[in-house]
C-alpha cells in the first residue's frame, strides 16, 4: 500500500494524489508541473547550501538552488524540497541536512 499526499490546489479542483513512489520516480519537469513549482538558480556560493524551497501567497512555489550543481543533486534536491513543501511523509534527511521551516498562516 503506497502512502499518498494530496497536492495543493485552489477553488473547487479536487487534490491529486501524489504517492511517494511517484514524488521519488516521475520525470522531474512532470513532477514540479504538477505540484505548480519552478526552479530558479541562485547565486550563494556556498557548498553546504543545497537549496531552499519559497511558497510565495499566489503563484508557483520556487525551488532556489545552487547553478553549477550537478544534475544528479539538483533532481534529489528538488525531490526533497518538493516532498517537504507537500508535507510527504518521507524519511527523515541525514542529520548533516539541515531542514527548516519558515512562516506558516498567519
Amino acid at each position: 500500500m503506497s502512502t499518498t499526499v494530496p497536492i495543493r490546489t485552489c477553488g473547487n479542483t479536487p487534490a491529486t494524489p501524489l504517492t511517494v513512489d511517484r514524488l521519488l520516480s516521475a520525470p522531474l519537469a512532470d513532477l514540479l508541473a504538477e505540484v505548480g513549482a519552478e526552479i530558479v538558480d541562485t547565486d550563494v556560493s556556498d557548498p553546504r547550501f543545497l537549496g531552499q524551497v519559497v511558497k510565495p501567497r499566489s503563484g508557483a512555489a520556487l525551488l532556489a538552488m545552487p547553478a553549477g550543481r550537478s544534475e544528479a543533486e539538483r533532481d534529489t534536491v528538488a525531490r526533497m524540497l518538493v516532498g517537504k513543501l507537500l508535507g510527504a511523509p518521507m524519511r527523515p534527511v541525514p542529520p548533516a541536512i539541515e531542514v527548516r521551516t519558515f512562516g506558516g498562516a498567519r
